[in-house]
């Protein structure tokens, strides 16, 4: 039990160490997330004008912005706090934000992919 405890006081600075980067890590995979998005959403305004369909684009960008404001949480938590977890109402908003961004992303993929498939026709025997 004792060298148990000595590994553990000995190794509990890279252990935080390796927390933060792993937060650092998820900041930059949520802000690569939210530029992702953000691109669908001017590619499907770039469709708008060209198809002159209803694309909703304003939708689609408007979806991820509870991933930015998860990066930015998490951002506030780990740098400025230097804590690996963060708290317990800013872990439930910032989780529940990022859950509904993901949800509403979803949506307006699926309502842009209505607009661009081809419709198939149906050819009735006469």
């Amino acid at each position: 039990m004792n060298l148990f405890l000595n590994l553990i006081i000995f190794y509990s600075d890279r252990i935080i160490r390796s927390g933060l980067i792993s937060s650092y890590t998820m900041i930059a995979a949520a802000i690569f997330l939210w530029i992702t998005f953000v691109i669908f959403g001017i590619i499907a305004r770039r469709f708008e004008f060209v198809l002159k369909k209803k694309t909703q684009w304003q939708f689609i960008l408007a979806a991820p912005s509870g991933i930015i404001v998860y990066a930015i949480l998490k951002f506030y938590s780990s740098v400025i706090y230097g804590k690996v977890k963060m708290a317990g109402i800013i872990e439930i908003i910032a989780y529940s934000l990022f859950f509904l961004s993901g949800v509403f992303s979803f949506i307006g993929a699926l309502r842009f992919r209505k607009v661009i498939s081809p419709r198939k026709e149906v050819e009735h025997e006469s």
